[in-house]
This record gives structure tokens, C-alpha cells and sequence, in this order.
């Protein structure tokens, strides 16, 4: 059988085809559909520490209502981590060294302010941040500002941590959840002019989803998870810190690799900027929850037609397939589609589900695999990286 190219670029003829076909069009009938599945244990998945949070004070861009939002935050290893050397239990002693750290004060913002109307990138570091890595920061800052241009703020606290070989840090990212109908409504009054698939996304106030990649069993999914400063971006307003990270001191990180990357370090620019794009939303649900889908997900499908022709090639096919959203279900057979790019997408392992496949040549710097004295500087957010940003409503 043939291996499908891992970016595919669809002709505008096959696009113009079928615009007029697509504006209802229901869920596709292949399959039986459900309610939410039980959770299930089919496949070991990377372990991950979710703290309840309080809910936050928040609006709705699309209505001016105000509600309170649920959150959650949930910890896992930065990618590229040996995840042998992770436990829950670690990630919650991390998570609560962490929060220790920045309530206890002391803390150095990276803020260059507002350049333009754009996005404001805000680092909060804690007192165990080595002055070297400042620099660093200012230049990530700097970098993903100068990419996006939606008006809102996002916090990530930092500190760093003696940690076991091999494991480059831990992160957090808040979560709040939103209405399917909410979400869709978020994604398509927040497009730019460019911006073509989003009002596509199937209409009504829930979306097909196929959470086990073994059978055509859909769930009518009516929510989506999104993390706060995807939340800000798209949905509404809320307040408070979107992301945290805590680096290993016992790594050796080239914090400047403007002048090349030693062979046995790992640029920690990109690092932060691979890690923010997390915070940002470039996340799956197949990676740790169970039959729940996050943003990136509305676009997920399998990358094979398979048995009921799951692979969609039109915008009427975009709108009417379930998505696949399963822990390395079917086997190497997950993909990102816009319809006019597709991009592989790693399936949970040996690569969580959060990332493009991993390739040479890499798909993008959402690659899950980092390598030492590899950079993707200066241009560390490649096309398919904002394409994918730009589809769950960030502003170019």
C-alpha cells in the first residue's frame, strides 16, 4: 500500500468544486452514533497531573455575556522528555513547587509591552531562573509577537528545578471548556479574511467524533476543551495565568542560537517557543483525556479512507466526516486537514498526539522531537505551524 505524502496540497479546482455544497451538510451516516463513551484503557498514555482550578471570571466575544468559566490545569513533560523518569506523582510535586516558588514573590517579568496591537507575550520568572536565560525570553517574546496579531495577553510563569536526567522540564496549561456550538461560533466570527475552511466545521450544536480508531462508532461530541490563551483568542476574555514551565538546571541549554547550537545542547529558544505553542492550543485530546476533544482536534481526522471513507478530500467531505481523535488508533494513521494542506499527526506514540508526525525533514518546529544542537532559528514557526494556529483563531 502506498504511504500518503505527509503534506498534501490540494488543487483550487477541486475546492471551487464543491463550495456550494457544503453549508448543512450533516454528520456523515456511516457508523452508529452515541453518547459519551466510558473511559477506557486500551493503550498506556504518557502520565499527566490535572489540578482543579477555580472557575474564572470571563465574556463571551460573540454575545458580551458574562460567565464563569471552569478550568483546569494540567501538567505533563515537556516534549522530548524520557517519560520513564515521569510519574504523576512527580508532576504533581513539580506543579506544587512551582506554584511555591512564584507565591513566594520575587519575581522578574519580561514584558517589552504591546508592539502594535498585537499579541502580548508576558514571562513571570521566579527567583530560580538563572540571569543568563533572560535574554532568551526577551528574544521569544519578541519573536512570537511579531507573529500574531490578536489583541490579548498571555502569562506564562516560569522557574527552573533540579530534575532527573533526561527530562527536560514540565509545563501546565489551563483549560477551560466551551459548547461545540459555542466553539464553532467562536472560530468562524474570529476569522481573518483569509481565512476560508472554518465555517465548514459541521453546523448544530454537536460534532461527530470517532474515539476509537477500531471501529465507525461516532460519539456526539458537545463540548471542546480550550486552553485560556486559545480561549482569549477565539471565544472570549479571561483572566489569569494561561501557562507555566519548569526547565531542568541539569540540562545543557544554548540560550542564544542566533550563533549556532552545541552538539550537546538543546537550543532553549525554541524550547520556549515549541512549549508556548502548547499553552497556545496545539494540543489533542488523544494525548490524555478520555473521549473529550481539544481545539486542534476539530480538524483531526484519519489520514486513510478506511472502511467509511474517513479521510475527507472536499469541504463538503470536511464538513460531513467524524473526526478521529484516539490513542495510536489506527497506527500512523492521524492527519491535520484544511482540505487545501494536510499535515501528519503523531497518533500518542512513541510521540504524544500534540504534534506533527515526526519526519525529516521536519514538518515544523510542532514536531515532537527537539534534538540536540538542532534550531529553527530565526524563523522558528514554519507555514504549516501557523496554518494550523491560524484554523483555531489566531490572527496573522
Amino acid at each position: 500500500m502506498a504511504v500518503r505524502p505527509n503534506v498534501r496540497v490540494r488543487s483550487a479546482a477541486v475546492l471551487l468544486g464543491v463550495l456550494g455544497l457544503c453549508g448543512g451538510v450533516s454528520a456523515q451516516s456511516t457508523g452508529t452514533a452515541t453518547a459519551r463513551p466510558a473511559a477506557d484503557d486500551r493503550a498506556p498514555r504518557a502520565p499527566v497531573y490535572t489540578a482543579a482550578e477555580p472557575a474564572r471570571e470571563a465574556s463571551v466575544y460573540d454575545t458580551g455575556e458574562q460567565i464563569m468559566l471552569p478550568c483546569e490545569k494540567v501538567w505533563k513533560a515537556m516534549c522530548g522528555s524520557d517519560l520513564t523518569q515521569v510519574s504523576t506523582e512527580w508532576l504533581k510535586q513539580n506543579a506544587q513547587k512551582h506554584e511555591a516558588e512564584m507565591a513566594a514573590g520575587n519575581v522578574t517579568i519580561v514584558d517589552s509591552g504591546l508592539r502594535g496591537a498585537g499579541i502580548n507575550i508576558v514571562f513571570a520568572l521566579g527567583a530560580s531562573v538563572p540571569a543568563a536565560a533572560l535574554p532568551a525570553f526577551s528574544a521569544a517574546e519578541a519573536y512570537i509577537e511579531a507573529q500574531f496579531s490578536d489583541p490579548i495577553t498571555v502569562t506564562v510563569s516560569v522557574n527552573f528545578a533540579s530534575m532527573s536526567p533526561g527530562v527536560l522540564g514540565s509545563t501546565g496549561s489551563t483549560y477551560g471548556y466551551v459548547s461545540y456550538a459555542g466553539s464553532r461560533t467562536g472560530i468562524v466570527n474570529n476569522r481573518d479574511a483569509t481565512d476560508t475552511i472554518q465555517p465548514y466545521l459541521p453546523s448544530g450544536s454537536t460534532l461527530a467524533v470517532r474515539y476509537n480508531g477500531n471501529t465507525g462508532t461516532i460519539t456526539s461530541e458537545t463540548r471542546v476543551f480550550w486552553t485560556i490563551a486559545n480561549y482569549n483568542s477565539t471565544v472570549g476574555t479571561a483572566g489569569g495565568t494561561a501557562a507555566s514551565m519548569t526547565y531542568n538546571t541539569n540540562f545543557s541549554w544554548d540560550w542564544d542560537p542566533s550563533n549556532g547550537v552545541g552538539g550537546s545542547s538543546f537550543s532553549f529558544q525554541d524550547v520556549i517557543i515549541h512549549e508556548v505553542g502548547h499553552s497556545l492550543g496545539f494540543t489533542s485530546g488523544a494525548d490524555f483525556r478520555f473521549n473529550d476533544l481539544e481545539t486542534l482536534d476539530l480538524f483531526r481526522f484519519q489520514s486513510t479512507d478506511g472502511t467509511g471513507d474517513y479521510n475527507p478530500d472536499t469541504l463538503a467531505e470536511f464538513t460531513s466526516r467524524p473526526r478521529l481523535v484516539d490513542y495510536n488508533t489506527p497506527n500512523d494513521q492521524h492527519n491535520s486537514d484544511l482540505i487545501s494542506v494536510e499535515y501528519r499527526m503523531s497518533d500518542g506514540t512513541p510521540y504524544q498526539a500534540s504534534h506533527f508526525r515526526e519526519q525529516t525533514p521536519s514538518i515544523g518546529i510542532m514536531d515532537p522531537a527537539l534534538g540536540y544542537a538542532q534550531t529553527f532559528y530565526p524563523n522558528f514557526y514554519r507555514a504549516s505551524d501557523l496554518a494550523m494556529f491560524d484554523a483555531i483563531g489566531y490572527d496573522r
